[in-house]
């Protein structure tokens, strides 16, 4: 018999959206499911509609289970329903993006064949759930915790817990206690805090599949840097800095470049959105954004692993600030108007600049 697979769906205010991901998730050439809908406070039709869903199309070999509790954000939803799973794998969909039908079989396949953790690539569509950008992957079988950890971290070829699979005995042990969590007092990278803990307990491989099974779609509200201050940030990447740290290595510096990395990306959006009578050496958050810039600036620069067009936008912010700002604004316009030309000129101001 296969092994029965548990699919956790946070859901809050999804009546729109919640109908389809479930259809995609009971059309899986894989049916032996426990589908685990986590109702985070929804006061809109969540709750109703996924109860009609269940009477219709629960079956002997899938159940549907809704869960409902008091609004606690998407890393409170998944911990709870982390703790009813009982399938031997665990995976996570989000209700407003959709899955193949072919991806948890995929999936089994591979963990099935040894591997800790197994993953797909995502296909970026719209709010309608039509696919615009694939994301292109090779197979790889990375060795965990270093290698694994080091792509996932520097190289990010995997941020979200969409298009993941993982083993339950290493989220959660014997007497039921939780040892990997998903973050529920941060802003961002809850995701990529899971995984990375996740990574960190592992000690055999980590096998990235060339499919792209999941179907992440964009919409309004989806997350961005506007919403985060710089000090949200630095507390949200506290996990993937203390899993680097755990790692006692001098050599393995990959949570150190994707913090500096995303620091530099936190100044220029920063930039962009504001107004040079905010954007002063006064703001808090550029004040906190440079504070945090300089802790590992010299690795940053130094390593080989970063390539060159982000070391020149680091030298800039640090060396001639009112040039980033005016370069964050500039491209920034080109790419929301004219995306080709601002990559363009991105790359050729920074290596005139350079």
């Amino acid at each position: 018999m296969e092994n029965l697979v548990s699919v956790i769906i946070p859901a809050y205010q999804e009546e729109k959206k919640i109908g389809r991901c479930l259809r995609s998730i009971l059309a899986s050439t894989y049916q032996n499911l426990q589908v685990i809908v986590v109702n985070d406070g929804s006061t809109d039709r969540t709750g109703e509609i996924v109860r009609k869903i269940k009477r219709k199309r629960e079956s002997g070999t899938v159940s549907i289970e809704l869960i409902n509790i008091n609004n606690g954000g998407s890393g409170h939803a998944r911990n709870c329903g982390l703790r009813r799973a009982k399938g031997k794998y665990i995976s996570f969909v989000d209700a407003d993006d959709m899955i193949h039908p072919q991806m948890i079989e995929r999936l089994v396949q591979s963990i099935g064949n040894g591997s800790d953790m197994a993953s797909c690539g995502i296909v970026l569509c719209d709010e309608m759930g039509r696919g615009k950008v694939y994301q292109k992957r090779l197979r790889r079988k990375l060795r965990c915790p270093a290698q694994a950890l080091e792509m996932a971290m520097w190289s990010r070829i995997q941020m979200n817990l969409g298009g993941v699979l993982f083993r339950k005995e290493k989220i959660i042990d014997q007497e039921g206690q939780i040892l990997v969590a998903c973050p529920e007092d941060t802003v961002c990278f809850e995701d990529f805090s899971f995984i990375c803990e996740y990574l960190s307990r592992c000690n055999g491989s980590w096998e990235a599949l060339p499919f792209q099974g999941y179907l992440y779609c964009r919409h309004d509200g989806s997350r961005s840097y506007e919403k985060w201050s710089a000090m949200e940030l630095s507390h949200a990447l506290q996990p993937m800095m203390a899993v680097g740290n755990r790692m006692d290595d001098e050599n393995f510096i990959s949570h150190k470049l994707q913090y500096t990395f995303r620091f530099m990306a936190l100044w220029y959006e920063w930039a962009f959105r504001s107004g040079g009578r905010i954007f002063t050496p006064e703001c808090s958050d550029r004040k906190i954004c440079m504070r945090e810039l300089e802790r590992f600036v010299d690795l940053y620069m130094k390593s080989a692993d970063v390539v060159w067009y982000r070391k020149l936008a680091v030298w800039i912010v640090r060396k001639h600030s009112c040039l980033g700002w005016v370069l964050a604004r500039t491209v920034g316009w080109m790419v929301r108007k004219h995306s080709c030309l601002g990559w363009v000129l991105a790359r050729t101001a920074g290596w005139i600049a350079f």
